[in-house]
């Protein structure tokens, strides 16, 4: 468990000027919680890694057809953690490949979309 002696430890990510948890919080759909799991819970587990020091949250569209996505930005706009790292993943559906850069810029308007943000710190 944390406690105020021993805080998350933190780098950076590359030349971004991003200090991120070394630890991240994986919003995949292994586990399922963030797919499947009752808002609750999801609230209680992202607001635990928050009180831990984790700042990086992991989703994807891919987790859950956007589930995954939906989910963790109900939960951090209800929690409205003072600094939360969100990363997501692009889609590329193979008969995009022709037009990758709209498809790129479709990808991330849906995961914005559905994330209830106007931008993510990492889209990849």
């Amino acid at each position: 468990m944390m406690n105020e002696e021993t805080p998350m430890e933190m780098r950076n990510f590359g030349r971004t000027g991003l200090r991120i948890s070394i630890l991240g919080f994986g919003c995949g759909a292994v586990g399922g919680l963030m797919v499947r799991g009752a808002p609750a819970d999801q609230e209680r587990a992202i607001a635990r890694a928050l009180e831990a020091g984790v700042n990086y949250f992991d989703t994807a569209v891919q987790y859950g057809d956007g589930e995954s996505e939906k989910n963790l930005g109900r939960a951090l706009g209800k929690l409205k953690p003072e600094r939360a790292i969100v990363g997501t993943k692009v889609r590329l559906p193979a008969a995009d490949f022709g037009r990758i850069d709209e498809a790129i810029a479709k990808s991330l308007e849906g995961s914005l979309r559905r994330l209830g943000m106007e931008r993510v710190d990492i889209f990849h």
